[in-house]
């Protein structure tokens, strides 16, 4: 949010506004106050109609000062105050508070305290996340550095104005106490706010030196200081990285800060911003399954107690995407709900960064690469410092072929998150894009950074570095190197098979003969080239759908017959059964006259349960597909003998009924190893 420029404050009924510190705050029934999230719009609106309480107010007046003299389209406006009326209103009876004029304005009809006991009253109540960045000392014994010292401090304040929901205070404000005694306690009753951000800047050298701490006003308690030095071979990017670097660490703490604050004070009934903070706190720290899960539970509770919280949708639906993307926890029913979450969220407000930024990823989960790329430049036109935008365009762009443009995205993305807990991802992506250019030693390098960043990341992820790591050795001559790189990803996670690695997207030839590079690297170090069709691994049989597909698989299934590649040859021939395949592993190709069942997450292998989303949308599509005659016989090709998406798949379909269901245990890759045709897959909706 914007960083605050005005002041002032209201009571009325059960509710009090603090302008300054920007918060709407809701007595509850044991007289405590807590905050109320809404959109800034709706609050500079709420002022508006507070300061004329009793007088009707014309919608350009209104307007004016909202959207300062902005064109913008009268329905705006109207949202605003429809948020406004949801909160205030509730369980008020009779008319509401905020009475329409047809055709003319509203008027605010509820009696406003008077400003004594306004002032009286929020002298006890400081808003969460509240801090001034006051103006930073020169330590360097030269005057001509003061600008130095003033532009790191504006800076801060920009860059911390855009964490969601902070209320930071205008620079114009915090000028006054230049050169004043900082009495933080006193600062704090002055501006209402909790945190002071205390600075010195000293030149030694080629190298500047920053010193920060955050400071409780409430306290006077030291919360957090560092020390941060910068090489200054160009003084502008070096400044520009310095402020990088101490907003993200200081975002880290501050967020930790107000997170165990809300654990001590309310531990047994937080609040939707408490539970949001504790959700962020997590976000700022490696993650793994399991910190994710916990995330998203507390991202539920938090929509649970206030269901207009664009914060809480847009986190919620980042985090659902986010489990599927890089865990493959849920199905297609999370994506779903993300989708519905982002949609709620942009009918509040369409240009709010959570909604722009989950819109992006959301395209991006779906298999859409293309627009994601479009959607995330439009997020860095919006909000130029979004460091995960850079990555994913980076991303995105080395499986569109265009690692050359992709890597100085992802530099950028590093350049912008140094300290981010998780910047494994941004060194495997630009490891992955040199790697695809051929530029191997580097690649190396940056790969060994993303293990080396990664020490509690899941068995998968460490051994997928180690064989992108193979691949680079291979190609250098470095066979004894490469060879151990793929004995250690063995050792980690065993089932990576040559033909595993595929051209997301698949539809650049570009990006594909590079994985066909890639692959012959591969080869060359010693990574089998695919599992065997056959393999008796004494796994025990069942009737449940696996979660996680990498696995051994047993060789039967309750309902369903297992077969192998000549006996799939004759069916072929003799019966024309329909084959549906999941997609796994996609190059573009299939079986021939296969049916491909993937869209996205949307996919017909995944886990879950015969009673979920996806079993529904299955249903449907194959009733189409059959005509509605169970006894069609029908072929469910996975990727291979461990993996369970065809296995699913066919669990799936005996669930619907089908009588004469096969399993092709051997996949896709087994088809391809036995040099038996191919054909395009006939991708469908469903």
């Amino acid at each position: 949010m914007e960083a605050l420029t005005s002041s002032g404050a209201f009571l009325f009924d059960r509710f009090r506004l603090d302008r300054r510190g920007g918060r709407l705050l809701r007595q509850d029934t044991t007289g405590t106050w807590e905050p109320v999230v809404i959109g800034s719009r709706a609050l500079d609106a709420l002022c508006v109609l507070l300061e004329r309480h009793g007088d009707l107010v014309s919608k350009d007046e209104i307007m004016h000062a909202v959207w300062s003299g902005a064109a913008v389209e009268e329905s705006n406006l109207t949202v605003q105050i429809s948020a406004l009326r949801r909160v205030l209103d509730e369980g008020r009876s009779g008319d509401s508070c905020i009475q329409t004029v047809s055709g003319k304005g509203y008027r605010f009809v509820l009696p406003v305290a008077p400003p004594e006991e306004v002032h009286a009253d929020l002298a006890s109540a400081l808003p969460r996340l509240s801090i001034v960045v006051l103006p930073f000392e020169n330590l360097s014994g030269d005057s001509k550095d003061d600008y130095l010292a003033d532009a790191i401090a504006d800076d801060l304040t920009s860059d911390l104005s855009q964490i969601p929901d902070a209320v930071v205070i205008a620079r114009d404000f915090a000028a006054t106490y230049q050169g004043k005694p900082k009495d933080v306690q006193k600062i704090g009753d002055e501006l209402r706010v909790r945190y002071v951000l205390k600075g010195s800047v000293r030149r030694l050298g080629s190298t500047l030196r920053v010193n920060a701490q955050l400071i409780s006003t409430e306290t006077g308690t030291h919360l957090w200081a560092d020390r941060f030095d910068q090489q200054l071979k160009d003084l502008s990017a070096g400044q520009e990285e310095i402020v990088r670097r101490v907003r993200d660490s200081l975002n880290v703490a501050l967020t930790d800060v107000e997170s165990a604050r809300s654990k001590r004070e309310r531990p047994t009934n937080p609040d939707a911003f408490d539970l949001i903070l504790r959700a962020r706190s997590l976000a700022l720290h490696p993650m793994g399954p399991r910190e994710n899960a916990e995330r998203i539970a507390l991202l539920e509770q938090a929509l649970r107690l206030d269901p207009t919280s664009i914060i809480a949708m847009t986190e919620l639906a980042r985090w659902l995407i986010y489990g599927l993307v890089n865990f493959r926890l849920g199905n297609q029913a999370e994506l779903d709900r993300a989708a519905r979450l982002i949609a709620d969220a942009a009918a509040i407000n369409p240009n709010d960064s959570g909604v722009l930024d989950d819109t992006a990823f959301l395209l991006r989960a779906q298999g859409r690469f293309t627009e994601a790329i479009v959607a995330y430049q439009r997020v860095l036109d919006e909000y130029p410092n979004t460091p995960a935008a850079y990555r994913q365009i980076g991303m995105l762009l080395t499986y569109a072929g265009r690692s050359e443009e992709a890597i100085p995205m992802i530099e950028a993305a590093i350049r912008r998150e140094p300290q981010d807990p998780n910047r494994r991802f941004n060194y495997e992506n630009l490891g992955y894009a040199l790697l695809m250019l051929g530029r191997d030693e580097e690649s190396i390098v940056w790969t060994g950074r993303a293990l080396a960043a990664t020490p509690d990341v899941v068995a998968q992820g460490r051994a997928h570095y180690y064989v992108l790591l193979a691949g680079a050795y291979a190609r250098l001559g470095r066979r004894e190197e490469a060879h151990r790189a793929v004995a250690d990803a063995d050792r980690i996670w065993s089932y990576f098979t040559v033909r595993r690695f595929y051209p997301e997207g698949h539809c650049s030839r570009v990006y594909a003969a590079q994985i066909e590079r890639f692959q012959a690297a591969l080869r060359l170090a010693g990574l089998r080239d695919h599992a065997d069709e056959d393999a008796e691994f004494g796994a025990a049989s069942d009737d449940k759908l696996h979660q996680d597909l990498a696995g051994l698989t047993p060789t039967t299934l309750p309902g369903a017959t297992t077969i192998r590649t000549p006996e799939l040859e004759r069916l072929l021939a003799e019966r024309k059964p329909i084959v549906i395949d999941p997609l796994t592993y996609f190059w573009g190709r299939s079986l021939p006259g296969a049916v491909g069942l993937a869209v996205g997450f949307r996919d017909a292998g995944w886990g879950g349960s015969t009673s979920d989303a996806l079993q529904d949308r299955l249903r449907k599509k194959m009733q189409a597909l059959t005509k509605g005659d169970l006894s069609t016989p029908i072929v469910a090709v996975g990727f291979n003998s461990e993996r369970f998406d065809g296995r699913n798949l066919a669990l799936r379909l005996v669930a619907l009924g089908y009588t004469q269901v096969y399993w092709y245990r051997g996949g896709r890759e087994a088809w391809e190893v036995n040099g038996l045709p191919e054909t395009e897959a006939d991708v469908q909706e469903w």
